[in-house]
């Protein structure tokens, strides 16, 4: 299998007793102790810029030397949810006051019991405030342990409880198994279960400690606890209950960590970013798509102020040429009368006085409603379907002052002459139609007969008619 795992999403980087260990996608690079923290940002930032699509987050892993961690009983009088009374209780196991770390837990399902981490904070802050500087988000501050056991448990097949042991994984050597040198093992013994890591104890001579250690827990552990081995194969001593070697290394299982919680898939899991070191910006993240969205929005602001001001002035130069034509009317139907301003008032008035004059000519006509002519047009219709059994579609239809052009289509050319009887019965002048036969088609599967009846509409002979109702 392969040693290196794709980080993507961001990448990694690692503060080890010896050093930096930096990776991006696949790309990796070490850094010396001493390397200033402006340093290792610009080196990050270079990593990103030769990964192609690579975001510029992170993931902050920290040294299990700089972490303090706990796991006991929290008394009956704080509440778990109190995060401020909890970090004030911490202060009794951890040699550091509450106001100089950031510390997160979590409480165990199976009992009362809390487990916490620690580190100190401005141990931290200068590299945390560099990165953010540099336009680095820092997505989560992790101790690498930490990383790779929620590494191991997320791809764990069994699921159940296991105790892990990081040998050479965190030597003063460098994060990377390559070049550790067996004068300079450690290890690390981390309980693991559904919840997260509730037991963790850090040993600088790895074969000795780890022996003293495994007698004294000896009684406590069963013998089907797992014990899962991460770094050096070979150990001095037979670990109880089963074993399981990893076959990926401690840079790897780290990576996967890392791109956990740079996917969001990290959980309930211990989380430093917080407390002072938490964003100063609460859109840090989101900062770039906001800008990007704030100019989008300028710009379409720009573009609808052009166009509201466009469509103005063609609004009110299309209003002045109306009202040119309005005068010039005015002017020609008023010849002796100078054009007044309000001139829609005025032509109101002079169409009041029009409608309201008597004189010896007959009064104005005015067009006939075409619903009214609709109505009788349709007894006309309905008529002609109850009576005389007509089948019909009608297809165009126009009414202007009483005039009615309409086309029909029916099955036969005599129900053409059934409708205009009709029409006429109802108190139409119909003239009397012509037929042309219409082929079979996709929307008319039979032969039809299709004709334009003119029918003028007449007002005497309709009431003439209104005993033809329906």
């Amino acid at each position: 299998m392969s040693d290196r795992f794709c980080i993507d999403g961001g990448g990694l980087i690692a503060h080890t007793e010896s050093g930096w260990f930096l990776q991006v996608g696949f790309e990796q690079t070490e850094l010396a102790a001493e390397t200033p923290p402006q340093e290792v940002a610009e080196r990050f930032s270079q990593l990103c810029d030769s990964v192609k699509g690579a975001d510029r987050r992170c993931v902050l892993a920290v040294p299990s030397s700089e972490c303090f961690f706990v796991c006991d009983e929290l008394p009956d009088s704080i509440d778990a949810k109190d995060r401020s009374a909890v970090t004030f209780e911490l202060e009794r196991h951890f040699p550091l006051d509450a106001e100089s770390m950031v510390a997160d837990y979590f409480v165990r399902a199976a009992s009362t019991q809390i487990a916490a981490v620690a580190i100190e904070t401005r141990r931290h802050q200068p590299t945390v405030d560099t990165l953010e500087a540099a336009g680095i988000e820092v997505v989560s501050i992790l101790p690498t342990a930490f990383l790779i056991a929620r590494a191991l448990q997320r791809s764990d097949a069994e699921k159940s409880p296991f105790t892990l042991l990081i040998v050479a994984a965190t030597s003063a050597e460098s994060l990377s198994a390559e070049s550790l040198s067996v004068e300079s093992l450690s290890a690390e013994s981390l309980s693991v279960d559904g919840g997260g890591v509730f037991r963790w104890r850090q040993f600088y001579d790895a074969d000795d400690e780890l022996r003293r250690h495994q007698a004294t827990v000896a009684d406590q552990v069963d013998a089907s606890e797992r014990t899962v081995i991460v770094g050096r194969s070979e150990l001095a001593f037979q670990p109880r209950g089963r074993v399981q070697r990893c076959d990926r290394g401690a840079a790897r299982l780290a990576a996967e960590g890392a791109g956990l919680a740079l996917g969001g898939r990290w959980g309930r899991w211990p989380d430093l970013r917080r407390g002072d070191l938490a964003p100063n910006d609460p859109l840090f993240a989101v900062a770039g798509p906001l800008r990007k969205l704030a100019l989008a929005a300028t710009c379409c602001f720009l573009i609808l102020s052009i166009a509201a001001w466009y469509r103005g002035s063609r609004l009110a130069s299309e209003s002045e040429s109306v009202r040119q034509q309005q005068r010039a009317v005015f002017a020609e139907a008023y010849p002796g009368r100078r054009v007044p301003v309000m001139l829609m008032r005025t032509v109101r008035g002079e169409h009041s006085k029009t409608l309201g004059s008597r004189g010896r000519g007959d009064a104005i006509r005015l067009p006939v409603p075409a619903t009214r002519v609709l109505k009788d047009l349709y007894r006309g219709l309905e008529h002609a379907q109850r009576v005389g059994g007509v089948r019909l579609r009608l297809m165009d239809l126009k009414i202007v002052d009483g005039v009615c052009s309409l086309t029909v289509r029916s099955v036969d050319a005599v129900q053409i002459g059934t409708i205009a009887k009709s029409l006429e019965t109802i108190g139409f002048d119909v003239t009397p139609p012509a037929a042309e036969q219409i082929d079979p088609s996709k929307d008319e599967p039979i032969p039809t007969y299709q004709s334009t009846l003119s029918a003028v509409w007449n007002p005497s002979g309709n009431r003439a008619e209104e005993g033809v109702d329906s």
